[in-house]
């Protein structure tokens, strides 16, 4: 990403000399028409937009904190499980390590 940000910098034009520009007075500006030349549904989804733009991060964080606490409360539950599993396979690992040295049969499958 840092390499895009330094090419996109090497190709912005950039300001050699400073241009003085007499002060004048600026041109006037037309007459507002008396319809809007937008339609109604183009102005509403424009402001859609905008608002949406506005929520995004709001919108993104809470998002990201509902999913957090929902792997949070999965976990809890899945954690003994879990545990329970590899207790169980560590037991049986040292029971065929432990048959294996003595020579003795390993004990059956639980």
């Amino acid at each position: 990403m840092a390499a895009l940000s330094k090419k996109l910098l090497r190709s912005l034009p950039t300001l050699t000399e400073v241009v003085s520009v007499p002060l004048a007075a600026p041109p006037a500006l037309p007459a507002a028409p008396a319809t809007p030349s937008v339609s109604p549904a183009a102005l509403e989804e424009a402001l859609i937009e905008r608002v949406l733009q506005r929520l995004e991060p709001t919108l993104q964080a809470q998002v990201q904190k509902v999913v957090a606490d929902a792997l949070q409360e999965q976990m809890k539950e899945l954690a003994p499980r879990i545990r329970q599993r590899v207790d169980n396979a560590v037991r049986k690992a040292v029971s065929q390590a432990l048959a294996a040295e003595t020579g003795a049969p390993p004990p059956p499958a639980a």
